[in-house]
C-alpha cells in the first residue's frame, strides 16, 4: 500500500467514480434543470432510478430521498462557487489583458512621439543645411562680383572725394549679367568709413533679407532686416559689417536721429552700441 499522493488520488477517484451519486449530479445538474424548465423534481421517481442504475452515496449505500436532496443542494452550492471563481479568474484575466493592452498603447504612443520628434529634428536640420547651402551659393556667386568691384574701386579711388555720387538714370544704374539678370547700383553718398561692399550692385529680383535669416559664414540669425535704399545684408559676411556701413550712411544722410525712421534709428543705435570703434569714427562735430 502506497502512502504517497497516488494512493490518495486513487481513493478519491473510487469514492467519486462512475457509481457516485454526487459525481452524476455534478455532471448532469445543468441538463436536468434545463429539461425540467422550472418544474419541481420528483425525487421519489429519481431515487428509484438511482437504485436501478447502481448509484450510491458517499457510504456506498442506495440513496434515500433526503440524502439525494441534500446532495443536490451541496452540489448546487459547490457549482455556484466554482462558477463564481471561474468568473473572477476570467475578470482578472480580462483586467490583466486590459492593463497589458494599455501599456502596449502607451509604449506605442511614446515610440510615435519619439519618431515624430526625430522627424521634426531631421526636417529642421535639412532646412538649416539647405539655408546654409543657399548662403554658400550666394557667397560663391557674389565673390567674383566683389573682386571685380574692388579692382574698379582701386582704379578710381584717387579721384574719389567726399562728394555724394552723381545721381544717374535707371539705365545707367543697371548692369546686365551673363545670365540675363540686371544688377542695380544704389544712389549712395561716398563716405570715407564706408567699405566698398556698400557700393556693390544688387539683384532687385531677390527679396530683401529679413530678420531671422542666417549670416553667410557663421550661420547666425540677422537681428535686423534690410533697410530700403541702403546696402543689403547679402553683400556682407557678418552683420556687424553691415551695421557699420549702414550706420555711417544713416549719419551722413540725417546727422541726427530725430529725422530717422524707427527702423533706421534702431539700426543706428545698434551700430553705435555694438560695433567696435563706430562712435569714434564719427567726427566730434557730428557727435553734437
Amino acid at each position: 500500500m502506497s502512502i504517497g499522493i497516488e494512493g490518495a488520488l486513487v481513493a478519491l477517484d473510487d469514492a467519486y467514480g462512475a457509481a457516485s451519486l454526487r459525481t452524476w449530479m455534478e455532471q448532469h445538474r445543468d441538463e436536468l434543470l434545463a429539461h425540467l424548465d422550472g418544474r419541481r423534481i420528483n425525487w421519489r421517481a429519481l431515487c428509484e432510478w438511482f437504485v436501478s442504475a447502481g448509484l450510491t452515496n458517499a457510504k456506498g449505500e442506495a440513496p434515500t430521498i433526503r440524502c439525494a436532496q441534500l446532495t443536490w443542494l451541496r452540489v448546487g452550492k459547490w457549482m455556484e462557487r466554482r462558477k463564481a471563481k471561474a468568473a473572477e479568474r476570467d475578470a482578472e484575466a480580462l483586467r490583466l489583458e486590459a492593463e497589458r493592452e494599455s501599456e502596449r498603447a502607451s509604449r506605442d504612443a511614446e515610440i510615435r512621439q519619439k519618431q515624430e520628434a526625430e522627424a521634426n529634428e531631421s526636417a529642421k536640420l535639412r532646412d538649416k543645411m539647405a539655408c546654409a547651402e543657399r548662403a554658400a551659393e550666394w557667397q560663391r556667386d557674389n565673390k567674383a562680383r566683389i573682386e571685380e568691384h574692388k579692382r574698379h574701386v582701386a582704379q578710381n579711388r584717387a579721384a574719389e572725394t567726399a562728394v555724394p555720387l552723381e545721381i544717374k538714370s535707371d539705365v545707367a544704374l543697371t548692369e546686365a549679367q551673363p545670365d540675363g539678370s540686371h544688377m542695380v547700383y544704389l544712389d549712395l553718398p561716398k563716405v570715407d568709413k564706408v567699405s566698398a561692399k556698400a557700393y556693390l550692385p544688387h539683384d532687385p529680383s531677390l527679396p530683401p533679407v529679413q530678420e531671422g535669416e542666417l549670416e553667410q559664414i557663421r550661420l547666425l540669425p540677422f537681428q535686423f532686416s534690410d533697410l530700403p535704399g541702403y546696402p543689403s545684408h547679402r553683400n556682407y559676411d557678418y552683420e556687424f559689417e553691415w551695421l557699420r556701413d549702414v550706420g555711417h550712411l544713416l549719419w551722413a544722410r540725417h546727422g541726427v536721429t530725430e529725422t530717422m525712421t524707427f527702423e533706421e534709428s534702431e539700426v543706428f543705435r545698434a551700430a553705435r552700441n555694438h560695433v567696435p570703434g563706430f562712435w569714434r569714427e564719427i567726427s566730434p562735430r557730428q557727435h553734437t
